[in-house]
């Protein structure tokens, strides 16, 4: 088994659709525009499996003709499905297995026992039906992992050693290794950016572009970037050498107690799909990407009522992967 990059062959992404209880109760219309602005984006390449709370609330949904939207009725506590999500792994034979770590709310910050028993009912989906699942006894968020498909995952340990404080660094390295079958943890260790209550997930600071290539999101604040570049220029790979780093910008003119950043962009089949919050530095960090990721269409996301509830593209959707024979590494 090996847990894939996000920019390997995708079956699918998994969404929940804002309902009218919550936190989005105050901008409802608004967050459901940038979803369905997403939703719209994927479904151009790739099937999207959408939670709602009720069958009522089916109606309120967006495409509802097109084929590729899959709706599902599971009741859950929240929309940010990344963390909750199951976490796929592929192997050589075409079986899959969909982990389904324990989540508590990003340290029990807020209520989740909804979200915990979400993939338990996902799996029965058709879309999953060649995926095993797996429970896996680690309380564990999929915005705090980053794959490059070769066995490595970059971690914060900022995040992890809080989420799992009973644990040593090696203990954490070692049960990581174990559950999604790595050989290498590459650790940071800065603190969260300002208003994020995930504790610093690396989704929202520093991801694979590629298995040698590192993007990372800069900060107004000086020192939090020179120390995260410091120990990004310190991480290797597998030959000894460094990783190519590329700097996304600061996001501008926005409101310093929001984590708003680049960084938590959205791999899908063909495309790369980018926050973004009305600034000027939008161009700019779409312009990075697009350089970056020649092979790929980099589209922007209206992003600025997500991030008021500290998410964006990428932590509002979980991909599923394509369980297709991997070749030999």
């Amino acid at each position: 088994m090996r847990l894939p990059a996000e920019w390997e062959t995708q079956r699918a992404t998994l969404m929940a659709w804002p309902g009218p209880d919550g936190d989005w109760a105050g901008c409802l219309p608004e967050i459901r525009a940038e979803y369905a602005s997403l939703i719209d984006q994927i479904l151009a390449r790739q099937p999207v499996i959408i939670l709602v709370q009720t069958a009522e609330q089916l109606d309120t949904l967006p495409f509802t003709n097109h084929s590729g939207l899959n709706p599902v009725v599971i009741e859950h506590n929240d929309t940010w499905c990344r963390d909750y999500g199951p976490v796929g792994l592929l192997s050589r034979s075409g079986r899959a297995q969909a982990l389904d770590f324990k989540f508590d709310a990003w340290g029990g910050k807020y209520s989740s026992e909804l979200d915990d028993k979400v993939n338990s009912q996902l799996i029965k989906h058709p879309l999953l039906a060649d995926f095993d699942r797996v429970a896996v006894d680690l309380e564990l968020e999929g915005g705090a992992l980053e794959s490059d498909g070769k066995r490595r995952l970059l971690i914060n340990w900022f995040c992890l050693e809080r989420r799992l404080p009973q644990l040593s660094r090696s203990d954490i390295a070692d049960r990581l290794k174990a559950a999604l079958y790595l050989d290498t943890v590459l650790g940071i260790d800065v603190p969260a950016l300002p208003g994020d209550d995930t504790d610093g997930h690396i989704d929202t600071i520093a991801r694979f572009a590629g298995p040698d290539c590192i993007v990372y999101q800069r900060h107004r604040d000086s020192e939090w970037t020179r120390q995260l570049e410091s120990q990004l220029q310190a991480l290797r790979r597998a030959d000894g050498q460094g990783f190519r780093l590329v700097a996304l910008p600061c996001v501008e003119s926005f409101d310093p107690a929001l984590p708003a950043n680049y960084a938590n962009f959205l791999f899908i089949n063909g495309a790369c799909l980018v926050p973004i919050y009305d600034v000027p530095s939008d161009s700019r960090a779409i312009s990075i990407l697009a350089e970056l990721l020649p092979d790929r269409e980099v589209a922007p996301i209206p992003a600025r009522t997500m991030i008021t509830q500290f998410g964006g593209p990428h932590c509002a959707t979980m991909h599923i992967p394509e369980p297709i024979k991997c070749h030999d590494e």
